[in-house]
């Protein structure tokens, strides 16, 4: 079992690599906020590290998709395959 602090730590700016990936990929205004958080998961049949992307419009609407992977190990292809599944 890896330990959460065992783990690879994503390099500095990647959050925003990413974000720029959704924003790209979904057209997002300036309005449009997108977050990125990394969370370990506890529950069975859950991936230890998954990467969640949620984008709050500005029209109040919330979209949130999972990308089973460490924010680390995450590629543009992960988030353009998760933003097409949802």
């Amino acid at each position: 079992m890896r330990k959460l602090f065992d783990r690879q730590r994503a390099p500095r700016g990647r959050s925003s690599e990413v974000k720029a990936w959704v924003e790209q990929r979904l057209d997002l205004s300036e309005a449009d906020l997108v977050s990125v958080a990394e969370l370990a998961c506890h529950e069975p049949d859950c991936p230890p590290v998954e990467t969640v992307l949620t984008v709050h419009d500005a029209e109040g609407e919330r979209r949130t998709w999972k990308v089973h992977k460490p924010l680390a190990e995450i590629e543009e292809a992960d988030v353009i395959l998760a933003l097409s599944i949802a």
